[in-house]
């Protein structure tokens, strides 16, 4: 595949993994599954690391704002990067396994180093993405097995891939199968059990919120009466002018109602104007007197007017006797419409607020309590008097607005914090109203203590999956063994039996297994039995064969003899009259001689008994000799000859027997005309090198190696005009062997057909290795 296709291959598959990862797989809350990974392996695995790597770099983009950080991102590509570089070394999970091996130096590098994460969190993650990563090179290791996928995908799979052991794909498929439904089910049920502690810590958030909301509405009822008693009491101690009592009065009845009234921190009675006439307690906590203060700007002055009867305020910033936020309920003073004043109380909210720690103890939930306007009246985290807040436009009131007025929910408190599990970030509350005030008790926890419970929950799932993961292996390996180790036999047997083997058999090994492996056994055994009587069938014609050949060739070169001789008598006494004709019947009877010749050598070498007489002589000789011998007697043939001298130990007359058949079967093969090339020349690697080439019918490739066999001339239609009974490639292939050489046939550029023979030479001394090169220079050239 080219390198554009490559990058396509990267980038489709990439595409398509940010599409998977969209619908990203939720295993336990905030521990997602990815399916992009697995398209990223496949682009590593099939079309390199290139590819690999811009996969992962597509299809990560979404981890940019799933996690919020960019290192999943750039650990989806190097992973695709690293299996890509690996695949034709190492199968996808091995691949996969060896670089989350090495992956703690990125985690450290990049997520504790750089980013902050804790370091429980960067094992979740890691742990994650490891199974992740894992999972997706299991699916495609079995995927790409499949018949049908490794057919369409033949060319693309790497060795690994295209040569996996029958064991290896077992085990793969058994691990698959044992891995995904522990996973669906092991999600599924930390799922639940997640659903039900956040149940759980809903109802103990809404029962504090209820006490807690019962204690304020019982304070404030009690407040609200006791400033309404004492403005009746003073109403109708009014005088006839409508003024109030004396200060000595009021002060008493003051102290009355903040001693009688825990709830009450302090009170005092107001003109209509806004004034403080008298004060409980008198004197703030530097001495200074309270009474007299001016309190008109107070917006529950103008309220408390238009009033009728007793109301509690909203939360203010205090001053004068309190410091902090307050909540005042007041009542006006009123004989029919005539307006004398008013009655305020300050309600003690520190007291509250211990009321509420009170309800939480010493855990991590907190208390809130919001007016009407959405501003905080205390926080059970704070000590001290606190600020004035307001929770308007934050994320809580917003969830507060979904949840209505009594009901659960949550929120998160960073949204954008880098983080691994998002489940810590959660905030989960339960919201009580206060009826009569609009008020909203909020009781909130922080999902922490539920992130620790889904990493145990993670943990234990991990190791389930380990332990089904190591015991599918072992099974695999087992049943992989019982499947294997027979059909390793039925291998064996038939390897001993290709190798000559005759009485190798596959039952034995195969005893213990299957019934179809058995079968499978038990047929091979049966073939194996004909095969050996159909081979001995085989041999014991050819050995008739062979023994008839050479009768017959011995019984037939003593007439041949005969007749030529008797030819030659003929010929010098007849004269020239009839010298043409004898002629050509000498030349017949040379070519059935020969004839003969070759079938006494056939069979002499079917039965291995063709000895050789090796001496020490150049092969360019014997070549240039034969070759000019029968070109001459063929005169619409030319030849194109180029020799150089190369010494060996060869058989001459079989060699001159070599070098007939391939020159004459060039002429034979060549009915046009056309020049016939033959060289020999001594090869770098110490060789002798002999190529005959001809330019005629040529040969196809599939008759290359059928042509070297006993009796076989091909079945082209071209070949029904040419004699010969095919034993000649035959018989110069085994001369060649002999020699411990090689010999081929090849179809040739153009058409044609070239012939090259290699024979082991004799080592050239440094002189004779001078010596020839001169020859070679002064003696090269073609002859014709």
């Amino acid at each position: 595949m080219s390198v554009l296709g490559r990058i396509g291959c990267g980038l489709g598959l990439g595409l398509a993994g940010l599409l998977l990862n969209l619908a990203a797989l939720e295993v336990l809350p905030g521990v997602h599954l990815l399916l992009g990974p697995l398209l990223v392996l496949t682009a590593g695995v099939l079309c390199g690391p290139v590819a690999g790597a811009l996969a992962g770099a597509v299809s990560g983009v979404r981890t940019l704002w799933l996690w919020g950080h960019p290192w999943g991102w750039l650990n989806i590509a190097l992973e695709g990067l690293v299996v890509g570089a690996l695949r034709r070394r190492f199968t996808p999970v091995a691949a996969d396994a060896l670089y989350w091996i090495l992956s703690p130096l990125y985690f450290l590098a990049t997520y504790f180093l750089l980013a902050g994460i804790p370091t429980s969190a960067i094992l979740v993650a890691g742990l994650k993405q490891a199974v992740n990563g894992l999972l997706a090179a299991l699916i495609l290791q079995v995927v790409v097995l499949l018949p049908p996928v490794r057919r369409r995908l033949r060319a693309l799979l790497p060795l690994p891939l295209a040569n996996m052991s029958l064991g290896r794909v077992f085990g793969s498929a058994l691990t698959l199968g044992a891995i995904i439904p522990l996973l669906v089910l092991g999600g599924a049920e930390g799922r639940e059990r997640y659903t039900s502690e956040v149940r759980q810590l809903d109802e103990a958030n809404l029962h504090a919120a209820r006490v807690v909301a019962n204690e304020i509405e019982s304070s404030l009822a009690h407040a609200r009466h006791g400033v309404s008693r004492l403005a009746r009491t003073l109403s109708s101690s009014l005088s006839a002018e409508g003024a109030l009592p004396g200060l000595h009065f009021l002060e008493g009845e003051l102290d009355a109602l903040v001693t009688y009234s825990p709830e009450v921190i302090n009170a005092y009675v107001g003109s209509p104007a806004g004034v403080a006439l008298a004060f409980s307690p008198r004197t703030d906590a530097a001495g200074r007197p309270l009474a007299g203060t001016d309190f008109s700007d107070r917006a529950y002055v103008e309220e408390v007017r238009r009033s009728r009867g007793p109301l509690v305020s909203d939360v203010f910033l205090g001053r004068g006797g309190v410091s902090g936020p307050l909540v005042v309920t007041l009542a006006p003073i009123r004989r029919d419409e005539r307006y004398a004043g008013f009655v305020l109380a300050a309600v003690d909210l520190p007291r509250l607020r211990r009321h509420a720690q009170a309800q939480i103890g010493d855990g991590q939930r907190r208390i809130l309590v919001v007016d009407a306007r959405g501003g905080l009246v205390f926080d059970s985290a704070e000590e001290g008097p606190g600020q004035l807040r307001s929770i308007i436009s934050t994320d809580l009131a917003r969830a507060l607005e979904e949840s209505g007025p009594k009901g659960t929910g949550s929120y998160e408190a960073e949204p954008g914090a880098v983080t691994l599990v998002r489940v810590g970030t959660l905030h989960h509350f339960g919201v009580v109203e206060v009826p009569p005030l609009g008020w909203r008790v909020v009781v909130q926890q922080p999902g922490t203590r539920l992130q620790r419970d889904v990493e145990r929950s993670y943990f234990g799932l991990l190791g389930t999956l380990g332990l089904a993961t190591v015991s599918a292996v072992l099974l695999a390996l087992a049943f992989s063994r019982t499947i294997v180790a027979p059909v390793q036999g039925v291998s064996r047997a038939a390897a001993r039996l290709a190798a000559g083997e005759r009485t190798a058999r596959a039952a034995e090994a195969a005893e213990d297994a299957p019934r179809e492996l058995n079968q499978l056994a038990e047929t091979f055994d049966r073939m194996a039995s004909q095969l050996s009587r159909q081979l001995e069938a085989i041999e014991r014609t050819s050995r008739e064969k062979d023994a008839f050949l050479s009768i017959a060739s011995h019984e037939l070169k003593t007439p041949l003899t005969a007749l030529k001789a008797q030819v030659q008598l003929l010929r010098r006494k007849l004269g020239d009259e009839h010298a043409q004709r004898l002629d050509n019947v000498s030349r017949q009877v040379d070519r059935v001689t020969r004839l003969v010749n070759q079938l006494l050598d056939a069979s002499q070498l079917g039965r291995e008994q063709l000895p050789l007489q090796r001496t020490r002589m150049d092969l360019s000789e014997v070549v240039r000799r034969v070759a000019e011998t029968l070109v001459s007697t063929s005169p619409r043939h030319t030849l194109e000859l180029e020799t150089e001298p190369v010494v060996g130990d060869f058989d001459e007359l079989r060699l001159e027997q070599v070098v007939h058949n391939l020159v004459s079967n060039a002429i034979k093969y060549s009915p046009t005309g056309c020049a016939i090339q033959v060289w020999t020349r001594r090869r770098p690697e110490g060789e002798a090198e002999l190529v005959v080439a001809d330019r005629g019918i040529g040969l196809r490739v599939e008759d290359e190696e059928q042509l070297f066999g006993r009796f076989e001339r091909g079945d082209r239609r071209e070949l029904t005009g040419i004699s010969g009974i095919g034993v000649g490639l035959y018989v110069s292939r085994e001369i060649v062997r002999r020699h411990g050489g090689r010999i081929s046939l090849r179809p040739r550029e153009g058409g044609g057909a070239v012939a090259t023979v290699w024979l082991p030479a004799a080592p050239e001394p440094e002189r004779g290795r001078r010596d020839s090169s001169a020859h070679q220079e002064e003696g090269r050239g073609p002859h014709s």
